[in-house]
């Protein structure tokens, strides 16, 4: 089951270098942003994936609500800010 999750967690790590890529050079803001909120989950699947991993997944379960916590704040201040703002063309 260890190999299956190691497996898993480097194809997870391949999907966040891909988003990441899609977050640095996305046409617009939109693109952008929902690359983070992807990459986001992502990460918390693999900080879940690394705690079965290590057999310490009370421990990290914590660290990812904690993660998606302040995900949500972040998305949060970024859609105040760009309906302030109002450009939502990029």
């Amino acid at each position: 089951m260890t190999n299956f999750f190691l497996i898993f967690a480097a194809i997870l790590a391949l999907k966040i270098l891909i988003v990441l890529y899609r977050i640095w050079k996305g046409p617009t803001i939109f693109d952008r942003i929902i690359g983070l909120g992807v990459m986001g989950t992502d990460v918390i699947i693999l900080i879940l994936l690394i705690g079965a991993i290590i057999k310490r997944l009370d421990m990290l379960v914590d660290i990812s609500i904690a993660y998606a916590a302040l995900g949500l704040i972040a998305y949060l201040i970024l859609g105040k800010y760009f309906e302030r703002k109002g450009d939502l063309d990029g």
